[in-house]
This record gives C-alpha cells, sequence and structure tokens, in this order.
C-alpha cells in the first residue's frame, strides 16, 4: 500500500516511538547484564570479556539519556547495534568463552528487526549471523562425525528460523501499521486525510515557505445547503456529493496542495507557494466547476454550490490557528452576502 504525505509522518511517528521504547529496554539490559556478567568473568579470570562487558555497561549508562531525547534515532541506534554486534563476535571469539555464550547470536536477528525493520535489520541479521558462524567454525572446525554435525545442525537451523519468523514477522507488523495508519489520518468516505495531522504538516509546510522564502495560503470551502441536500435527497445523496466534490478538488488541485476534509461538509487547502491573488483564481476556478458539477443521484439531479475564504500568511510569527480563523470569517461573509461566492483578506 502507497503512503501518502501524512499517512508517512504519522507512521514515523509512531515506529520511532516503538523504536526508542525498544532501544532504551536494550540498553537497560545491556547495562545490567554487563556489569553482572563483567564481574562474573572478573571473578573467574577471564578479564578481556570482563572489560568488554563493563566498558559496554558505561556506554549505555551515557547513551541512554541521549536517546531518551535525539532526534536523530537511526543514527543513535547504528551507533548501539553494531558495536553491540562486534562485542558479541569478541565475548564468543574467546578461547576461555563457555559454548552457552553463542545464545546471544541468536538473539541478534529478533533484535535486528525490532530496531531496524525489515530491510536493514535483515541485512545485518544476515551478516551477523555468519560471523558467528565463521567464529565458530574458526574455534570448533567443521563437524567432524554424526554428534557434532546433529549439534552445528542444530544451531544453524534455529539461527535461520528465528531470522525468517523475525523478517516475517516484522513485515506482516509494518503492513499492518501502514493500514492502522492509514484509517487513523483518512477520511473514509471521501479517502482525503482528516484534520489529525492538520497541525504538524501545517509546521513542516509552513517551515518550507519561510525557508524557500515564499507565500503560503490557505482556503477553506463549505458546501452551501448541504443540510437541506441530506434532507431533501437523504444522507446517500449527501454522501455522493461529498465524494464528487473531493474527486474535483484532487483532479484541479496541485501536486503540492494539500486538501482534507475538515468534518461534515468542510474541506480545507494548504497551498504552498501560492500568492493571494493566485490562490484567489483558484478559488473562483473551483467555485465555477463546484455549480457546474452534474451530481445525479438515483436520477435526480443535485444542485451545488459552495462558499471559500481564503487567506495568506502574512507573517513569520502567525499560527495555524490566525490563518484559519481568518479564512473562516471571510467563508462565513460569503454565506451572509448570498453564498456561492468567494472572499480573500
Amino acid at each position: 500500500m502507497a503512503l501518502n504525505p501524512a499517512d508517512r509522518l504519522v507512521s514515523l511517528h509512531y515506529r520511532n516511538h516503538q523504536r526508542r521504547q525498544v532501544l532504551l529496554a536494550l540498553l537497560v539490559i545491556t547495562f545490567l547484564g554487563g556489569l553482572f556478567f563483567g564481574t562474573l568473568n572478573w571473578m573467574r579470570g577471564i578479564f578481556a570479556a570482563a572489560l568488554i562487558e563493563f566498558a559496554f555497561a558505561a556506554f549505555c549508562m551515557v547513551a541512554f539519556p541521549l536517546v531518551r531525547k535525539t532526534r536523530h534515532l537511526q543514527a543513535w541506534t547504528l551507533a548501539i547495534v553494531l558495536p553491540w554486534i562486534a562485542a558479541v563476535w569478541m565475548v564468543v571469539s574467546l578461547p576461555a568463552a563457555a559454548l552457552s555464550v553463542f545464545i546471544w547470536g541468536l538473539v541478534l536477528p529478533i533484535l535486528l528487526m525490532l530496531l531496524l525493520g525489515r530491510r536493514i535489520g535483515l541485512t545485518l541479521s544476515v551478516l551477523s549471523l555468519l560471523g558467528v558462524m565463521v567464529i565458530a567454525v574458526q574455534r570448533f572446525g567443521l563437524p567432524q562425525n554424526p554428534d557434532q554435525l546433529a549439534y552445528a545442525a542444530n544451531l544453524a537451523i534455529g539461527a535461520l528460523a528465528i531470522l525468517v519468523l523475525s523478517y516475517t514477522y516484522e513485515r506482516a507488523r509494518e503492513k499492518a501499521e501502514q493500514s492502522l495508519r492509514h484509517l487513523a489520518v483518512t477520511d473514509t468516505l471521501t479517502n482525503l486525510p482528516n484534520r489529525t495531522l492538520l497541525y504538524d504538516n501545517f509546521a513542516s509546510t509552513k517551515a518550507l515557505a519561510l525557508r524557500q522564502k515564499t507565500p503560503l495560503s490557505l482556503m477553506l470551502m463549505d458546501l452551501d445547503n448541504f443540510k437541506q441536500i441530506n434532507d431533501r435527497h437523504g444522507h446517500d445523496a449527501g454522501d455522493h456529493v461529498l465524494r464528487e466534490t473531493a474527486d474535483l478538488l484532487r483532479k484541479r488541485l496541485r501536486k503540492s496542495d494539500q486538501v482534507y476534509r475538515m468534518g461534515g461538509e468542510e474541506f480545507l487547502v494548504l497551498m504552498p507557494d501560492s500568492s493571494l491573488e493566485q490562490a484567489t483564481r483558484l478559488a473562483e476556478d473551483l467555485r465555477r466547476r463546484i455549480e457546474a458539477l452534474e451530481a445525479w443521484h438515483q436520477g435526480q439531479p443535485i444542485p451545488l454550490t459552495a462558499s471559500i475564504g481564503i487567506t495568506q500568511m502574512t507573517a513569520a510569527e502567525e499560527s495555524f490557528d490566525s490563518l484559519l480563523r481568518r479564512a473562516d470569517q471571510n467563508m462565513y461573509w460569503c454565506k451572509e452576502n448570498g453564498r456561492n461566492r468567494i472572499r480573500a483578506s
């Protein structure tokens, strides 16, 4: 399923929240495990392993508060998991390390898929497991008898099963997440984005306009006498009119314009790189096309007009609420002065 910009934004927000929590949990577990196994290995005289574990515990303690606040989560994730993989390789390669340490190699695919997603996670999982296998062959050699072969096959097939299951789970989870996010930010009747992410999208659109020193305009449109359409023709007819209007907006607006269904019969359009004059011309074109729209329901024509308020951002500190309020005032002026007209200010 292809995601529109609104879907991608909310999907990224929730995905980053989830991965941040997993990464923080990993840091806590690694810190506690590093202290425990570092102390244990020091007491056993395995000083190299102990130093690696103590160093990683210290790194986790420093990284924890930074990961909680960072905006560069992907970079921090790689900065943590790559040394984590290297630490696993170093520990399992130590001659004095017990066979049980190889269990950490099996944890890597699950961890990497959760933190990095199926694409990067799969690549690093394959590389990390291959590294563990190479180290195992260097330490113990190739299987020389059926018992050794059975032992090695159990580990290899178990690792492969964990890898495949982790990938399959992450793929299914990503698809389910995309579907849920799409439902969360999309009006199911018109298939337009709803107002859930409007504030976030406005913030990024405004920032881009300020950075590029280009105008930003807003259009608020309300279908006239919509309640009468519902009362006279039924709610199915009203739904049909809303879908027809949404289709018209999609066809007539530029790719850079953002159209939302605000609720009821109201639609809002953010128009980057559009002056008030340009937005006014577009609004007049839309008004005429809506008036000429041949909306039929069950063989009956449905007359349709719209009142449209337009405004333009005039100052860098101007908020979305301020713009919306001005566009709303212009739209209601149209309503009070005969409907089926536009006003810009």
